[in-house]
């Protein structure tokens, strides 16, 4: 059964939830944050992210896979360290990607399957 997860005073850019949970599996849809800085956005993108989780009785250490997108390949080494912070053990599967984003002025987006 589907069971929709959204946070009060977390908005959306858009018709969506911010996270769908489906039996065992909770799917978040992409964060990001706001900030001029790349550490800025990452940081504030990963602590909704935790909120949605907690929201949903799920943590960091319940993720089972992320995506990271980057505007620039020049964030790689950075956004590693930052994520260490969040993921310290028991880390999940993760694919980094290097897109374009229909703001100019976002930096990075993640999302998440946890359970």
């Amino acid at each position: 059964m589907k069971q929709v997860i959204d946070v009060e005073g977390l908005p959306k850019a858009g018709p969506y939830s911010l996270a769908v949970r489906s039996g065992n599996l909770l799917y978040l849809s992409g964060q990001t944050g706001e900030g001029m800085q790349f550490e800025e956005q990452f940081r504030n993108a990963m602590n909704k992210i935790g909120k949605i989780l907690a929201a949903a009785g799920s943590s960091y250490d319940m993720v089972l896979r992320v995506t990271v997108y980057l505007s620039e390949r020049s964030f790689f080494k950075e956004m590693n360290l930052i994520y260490s912070e969040y993921f310290t053990s028991r880390h999940p599967a993760r694919t980094t990607v290097v897109a374009s984003f229909p703001n100019e002025k976002t930096l990075v987006e993640v999302d998440v399957i946890a359970e």
